[in-house]
């Protein structure tokens, strides 16, 4: 197939036509394989061809980052060099954490959101700082036609896009909630990181517009006044994984109208696991105290330190109009005093919110909760919870997101427009054995190499690293597994078109084979394989 006659920015199309981009959720790990991989396309002269992306979740963050870095006019070097450091040195739940409590006061009735506290952290001037998505809307010198930052709204399950496009009549939001572009421009950049980013289980949603920043020019009372009355009780806004955790379901509706879409290239760092949940192991013994049991306890004790307070109170009394009180009748009277009363009102206090939470059971669920758990014991209420937790994150983070996984990538090999225009840059690519090796043996990748891709694969889905070993190897396997994915996609998918010189993709073959070269020596000195392994 020739490449696609849309021009890119720079007038003309690379070698394989303008190129989409979709960046998948996973936290750091998404963020430093997808870097990677925008700097191998950098170096091998293809980031200029992008036109089109799409980003969730750990996508957003690089993707915003990437996109305000040529608003400010920066080169992709000075941007890798920036945002690398930046995601080395930064621990945003930590930070977030330490902002919880330390930006509130004890009179404060707002909710403590560590989602709030994280946009803080994306906020700061060595990240998205102070930037308003009105730069990306009215950007002149921005090569995207479509930028698209996905979140989830949770009042119908919808995606919610925040979106610069080409295309004037473009809706930003979704058709339910649109989102004014009056009102787009105003959102700070941090705060759209944020909600892309704000995965259920790690975070509470952030409620849009109530819980996002606005400038003194604009302020929250405006937002909701050219809002409407559907925005009054804030939209809660989540993780874009939890509806299209790889971000492709926005571009093709994006480029729906098109016959000729630009080539796709997903980036994707979903793993694939044996066992998605495992029952925890169940308590071998049943136990004796229930919570009934425990409830008369702590009555129990209730009354005794109350009647220990009383006592040590009279008899601090009689102590002290005998005229006998001494230093010792403090820690005789006193102290004990004190902490029976302490203990009393503990009782009470943790009596009464278990009654506003059975308040809360009942108003929300309608549901009377104690007469049906009163006779459990210890273990088996701890187990219930566990089983109940544990189930529920998995369902969310692992079998639901596999699922939306298989749908989307169905519609995307189901688009007749998108045969042979199509790339798959997964995390676990390089580690995958493949007929392809068999006609070419140079193409199969090293044990050094697999074994590098294999580590990325086990990165957890955090906000932080702990060590920089761990970048080098998401960034590495980033660079090498889309270099391995752009050879592949011209051997199976542009023959004819790469083999001879002269030939469209002839000299982008022969540059990534140079630099597939140097990722996979086919003959490293053994130390060097160990070192690459370490």
């Amino acid at each position: 197939m020739p490449p696609d006659s849309t021009p890119s920015p720079s007038g003309t199309p690379g070698p394989l036509g303008p190129l989409a981009l979709s960046l998948s959720g996973g936290g750091y790990r998404a963020a430093t394989f997808h870097l990677g991989s925008l700097r191998f396309l950098d170096t091998v002269g293809l980031l200029p061809d992008v036109v089109g992306l799409s980003t969730v979740s750990g996508g957003t963050l690089v993707g915003l980052a990437w996109v305000l870095s040529q608003l400010e006019g920066k080169a992709f070097p000075e941007f890798y060099e920036g945002y690398s450091a930046y995601l080395k040195r930064t621990n945003v739940i930590g930070e977030a954490l330490t902002g919880l409590t330390s930006h509130r006061d004890h009179g404060s009735h707002e909710w403590a959101s560590l989602i709030g506290e994280a946009a803080k952290v994306y906020a700061r001037p060595d990240c998205l700082g102070d930037h308003h998505f009105g730069e990306v809307l009215d950007a002149s010198r921005l090569q995207l036609q479509e930028a698209i930052f996905n979140t989830t709204e949770f009042h119908r399950g919808l995606d919610f896009r925040f979106r610069r496009s080409n295309r004037p009549a473009t809706i930003l939001g979704n058709a339910y909630a649109p989102l004014p572009r009056s009102v787009a421009r105003h959102v700070r950049l941090a705060d759209v990181a944020a909600a892309s980013s704000c995965f259920p289980g790690g975070f509470e949603p952030l409620v849009f517009p109530q819980q996002f920043h606005w400038p003194q020019e604009f302020p929250l009372s405006a937002a909701l006044a050219e809002l409407g009355p559907g925005f009054q009780g804030g939209l809660p806004l989540m993780d874009g994984g939890v509806y299209d955790n790889q971000g492709i379901d926005a571009l093709l509706l994006a480029f729906q109208g098109s016959p000729n879409p630009p080539t796709l290239i997903i980036s994707d760092v979903s793993t694939k696991v044996p066992e998605m949940y495992n029952v925890p192991e169940n308590p071998t013994k049943r136990g004796w105290i229930t919570l009934e049991g425990i409830r008369a306890m702590a009555w129990g004790l209730f009354f005794l330190t109350l009647t220990s307070a009383v006592v040590l109170a009279w008899n601090a009394f009689q102590t002290v109009r005998s005229g006998t009180w001494g230093f010792q009748d403090v820690f005789l009277y006193g102290i004990p005093g004190l902490l029976s009363t302490a203990v009393a009102t503990a009782l009470i206090w943790t009596h009464r919110r278990l009654d506003d939470a059975s308040v809360m059971l009942r108003k929300q669920l309608d549901l009377t909760l104690w007469p049906s758990i009163r006779k459990l014991t210890v273990p088996e209420l701890t187990q219930m919870v566990v089983l109940r937790v544990t189930s529920v994150l998995a369902l969310t983070t692992k079998v639901f997101m596999k699922r939306v996984r298989g749908l989307v990538y169905g519609q995307l090999y189901s688009d007749p427009r998108f045969k042979d225009r199509r790339m798959s840059n997964l995390i676990d690519t390089l580690t995958v054995d493949r007929p392809l090796f068999a006609r070419h043996p140079w193409l199969r990748p090293q044990p050094q190499l697999v074994a590098l891709a294999t580590r990325a694969c086990q990165m957890p889905t955090t906000l932080w690293f702990t060590e920089e070993a761990q970048f080098i190897t998401l960034e590495t396997a980033g660079e090498a597994t889309i270099c391995f994915v752009l050879l592949r996609h011209i051997i199976e998918h542009r023959a004819g078109q790469y083999e001879t010189e002269g030939l469209p993709l002839h000299n982008l073959f022969l540059r990534l084979r140079k630099e597939w070269e140097v990722f996979n020596p086919a003959s490293a000195p053994q130390e060097a394989q160990r070192s690459v392994a370490a």
